[in-house]
């Protein structure tokens, strides 16, 4: 007898294996404009005859081709490199042999149906920039699953990134055969401007990534004696500069950054009677209530080290009503959660009752710089029993828990070569499945760096970190970056998060939507400040969440800078800039740790054997981990 297993990152037994292959079916379908999509159905084989009966499907819509013939000069995604390094030059490539998820989907009796959206790949259309309207598309291509006769009318949605975030627009269309999603590390443009400031590595990996797709292994046409020349048709309608825009974002003249990396453009409102809908912004971020009113069920995965996206993530899930589960890993983005995929789709698609849906709501990990895990449940967050402890600045390098009486001043001179490197968080996915950041150390020297004593017991820190601190600068502009580390007790340091803000984006404000973290800033330029040399400023901002477990002996530490030259665009980049920071005293600089109150009733339980006992994945580098083949 098979034994049953279902619990998070594991399951077994519910379902046996079916298909050993896919049969794929290629074409057109044209939308209500006229505008043709290219869509791909991988349809479930066993011995080469595809199998009888109707079944569900998992839709996979893409910006970054639904098939392509691999090249000797492939410049792809590093975290697929193993999936095809065993593939040879000019063999095709779908889903199937580049997911992992795709090819266990289809072994169990799914269609994988990968679309290109409009103005991607093989689909007409001239750009891909309307997402409403792409969304919309998918609504489309749905109903047209549905009328097939293999269909059984029910139909998911997967995918990472900007696939994640095609799954929201999609569902606010409602279209009748969608009966859940599974948005994985969903996209937001806050992966280029954050903060105030521009993001350039992530900006100028993207636009590496995409031109290396379109260049070197472009998406494969559709079935035909025709396919090549419709294909061709297609990419001749795209503008050959169409990722200039990412040039110049990259390249801006630092005094532009703070009118560049405004929210406004993003947060506007505008009616869209052309796609059925009422007044939308232009991302699905603060249009949570059209997916409330579709109801559609939705898992969405993320990482601690997901871009900038976590917190954002955590506020998403926050504002939505329909059935609905979380799970933020100890990942990177796009790095782990699939396990939990097929027992999301065979709850929801083929009524098999595992369970998924009774348990809590909410899994989370946290984990220690040796990756050591352990993964609790929880139902939200941020945790109820997180309560902020106040660690304060002195002029000594010291995160005191004594409240500093003496006021002092420490400058700083703003070193604008003090670097993260190019392998955080925003920049590292092209050339490696891990975050490598530069000598952390050998960093905190070109900073202000501050720490705590080695600690007296074992901690765990789970949610925004924050700090608060009054500072001047003889410049009109600048920007401040935090990071918080964990040393160990022979000195190693890890990285756990950072923060960053333009001193002109400082003012706080109330989130319509609900934002719980300690702060919030609109980033809007209505809510702009001058900065005024000489002039005090009260500064609160937020690190990107994180869960991390601090152990006895262990010290955290605080790094303040000015810049971080290979991620961020500031304003003084190129010019001198000298910050005075306040430290005791009634305006006292003070870090706030979101820590896990003993003293409180728990609402979280530790999932013992989750991921049969591991963390389903690391966002950095360790002994044993594999270094990219491709």
């Amino acid at each position: 007898m098979t034994t049953k297993r279902s619990m998070l990152g594991v399951y077994d037994g519910f379902t046996e294996q079916v298909a050993d292959g896919y049969a794929r079916e290629s074409r057109y379908l044209t939308m209500k404009d006229g505008c043709r999509i290219a869509i791909d159905v991988l349809h479930p084989t066993m011995n080469g005859q595809v199998l009888d009966g109707q079944t569900p499907a998992v839709l996979h819509s893409t910006p970054y081709r639904r098939a392509f013939e691999k090249s000797a000069h492939g410049d792809a995604v590093a975290r697929y490199a193993d999936e095809l390094s065993a593939i040879e030059p000019g063999e095709l490539v779908t889903q199937y042999e580049e997911r992992p998820i795709a090819r266990d989907l289809v072994h169990h009796g799914y269609r994988f149906v990968s679309v290109d959206i409009r103005g991607t790949g093989a689909s007409f259309g001239a750009e891909y920039g309307d997402s409403w309207l792409a969304g919309q598309d998918m609504a489309a291509v749905i109903d047209w699953i549905c009328e097939q006769p293999w269909s059984s009318g029910r139909v998911g949605m997967v995918g990472i990134s900007y696939e994640g975030m095609m799954q929201f627009f999609t569902a606010a269309h409602r279209p009748n055969g969608l009966t859940c999603i599974a948005p994985q590390y969903p996209g937001l443009p806050h992966c280029y401007v954050d903060g105030g400031l521009a993001i350039s590595s992530f900006a100028r990996v993207w636009e590496r990534l995409h031109k290396g797709i379109s260049e070197n292994e472009p998406a494969a046409p559709v079935d035909g004696s025709d396919g090549e020349q419709l294909q061709a048709e297609a990419e001749s309608e795209r503008s050959p500069d169409r990722y200039r825009w990412v040039e110049t974002f990259s390249e801006m003249d630092p005094r532009d950054v703070t009118r560049m990396s405004s929210f406004d453009g993003l947060n506007r409102r505008r009616p869209r009677p052309d796609l059925g809908l009422g007044e939308v912004a232009s991302g699905w971020f603060d249009s949570c209530d059209l997916i409330n009113e579709s109801g559609v069920p939705t898992y969405i995965v993320t990482g601690w080290w997901d871009l900038t996206f976590p917190g954002y993530l955590i506020d998403a899930f926050n504002r939505l009503d329909v059935p609905k589960k979380l799970i933020v890993g100890p990942w990177n983005h796009g790095q782990g959660g699939d396990p939990e995929l097929r027992r999301w789709f065979d709850y929801w698609l083929k009524g098999i009752d595992n369970g998924i849906m009774d348990e809590s709501p909410v899994h989370y990990a946290a984990t220690e710089p040796s990756g050591a895990t352990t993964w609790k449940s929880a139902p939200r967050l941020p945790l109820p029993e997180a309560r902020y402890r106040s660690h304060w600045l002195t002029p000594d390098g010291k995160l005191s828990e004594a409240f500093p009486v003496e006021s002092e001043v420490l400058e700083y001179e703003v070193n604008h070569d003090v670097s993260l490197g190019p392998m955080t968080r925003h920049s590292y996915y092209v050339d490696d499945m891990f975050i490598n950041t530069t000598d952390l150390n050998a960093r905190a020297k070109q900073c202000l760096a501050f720490t705590t004593e080695p600690l007296s017991e074992d901690v765990e820190v789970t949610g925004w970190p924050a700090l608060e601190l009054e500072l001047s600068t003889d410049s009109d502009r600048g920007a401040i970056v935090v990071t918080l580390e964990q040393i160990s007790a022979d000195g190693g340091a890890a990285y756990l998060s950072e923060g960053f803000l333009n001193f002109a984006y400082r003012r706080l404000g109330d989130d319509p939507g609900g934002h719980e973290g300690p702060y919030w800033h609109s980033w809007s330029k209505a809510d702009l400040s001058p900065v005024i040399p000489g002039d005090p400023m009260r500064l609160s901002l937020e690190l990107y969440p994180v869960s991390a477990t601090v152990r006895a002996g262990d010290r955290l530490r605080l790094t303040i800078s000015g810049a971080d030259a290979e991620n961020l665009v500031v304003p003084t980049q190129g010019d001198e800039a000298t910050l005075s920071i306040l430290l005791g005293g009634e305006r006292a600089a003070r870090l706030l740790l979101p820590v896990v109150n003993q003293a409180v009733k728990p609402t979280t339980s530790v999932v013992e054997g989750a991921f049969n006992g591991g963390s389903g994945g690391f966002a950095f580098r360790r002994p044993g981990d594999p270094v990219v083949s491709g």
